[in-house]
């Protein structure tokens, strides 16, 4: 609880907003901006909930997240990437349109346990709208070590402090733990002459044995 304590404390001074246990003004999901995706998902992403967005590399799975950050910012909201293989391109982000003003970046720099564990103390701290569990660059080798207790952990901490909790994997991994589960599949890649202009993806969404899709493309 000192951890937490002191971590509050530091954070309030960085950031606009009160951190510890709180009520959030609005219940309403985090959306990613992108019609077809936010309809099949009835809204976005929910609060007090953990989602999943599952992908390989090249299957716009930060694309995806930066839109959800993106939005999120637009409203005011504090978010976390806590980046468990290092891979965050801050620079990159920037140009992407996200106020990294309102973002904190932890990098793990390839420890899937520092990212868990941070991503464990951010979440009982409370304060933060929404927070990015990135372990998409992990092997999935040892993601599947992370016994399901810990998913189970996640997700009460989310639903005990408000916050929208959006694991990323490269596969699906969360199960029954997560009230939003995505896995994201590169379709095509779009080429304008010589030059590599963007991806285009599938989404599919599965929940109680339905599958619902939607295509969404990213450009460079």
């Amino acid at each position: 609880m000192a951890n937490t304590g002191s971590l509050a404390q530091d954070l309030s001074s960085r950031f606009e907003v009160p951190f510890g246990l709180r009520e959030f003004e609005s219940r309403e999901p985090f959306t990613c901006g992108i019609h077809e995706i936010d309809s099949l998902l009835q809204g976005g992403f929910p609060r007090a909930a953990l989602s999943e967005i599952a992908g390989a590399a090249s299957t716009n799975r930060t694309a995806l997240t930066v839109s959800i950050l993106a939005r999120a910012f637009d409203k005011g909201e504090c978010c976390a990437w806590i980046d468990g293989a290092g891979t965050f391109d801050p620079e990159s982000a920037t140009e992407a349109g996200l106020q990294l003003n309102r973002l904190l970046w932890i990098n793990c720099r390839g420890n899937p346990e520092h990212a868990l564990k941070a991503t464990d103390l951010l979440l009982h701290g409370g304060g933060f709208g929404l927070i990015v569990f990135d372990v998409g660059d992990t092997p999935d080798s040892l993601l599947r070590r992370m016994p399901m207790a810990s998913w189970f952990r996640l997700r009460l901490a989310a639903e005990k402090t408000g916050t929208a909790l959006i694991a990323l994997t490269p596969v699906p991994q969360t199960r029954s733990c997560s009230a939003v589960c995505v896995e994201l599949k590169r379709s095509k890649s779009i080429w304008r002459g010589r030059l590599l202009r963007g991806v285009a993806s599938m989404l599919e969404a599965r929940k109680h044995n339905s599958m619902k899709r939607a295509a969404f493309e990213s450009v460079l």
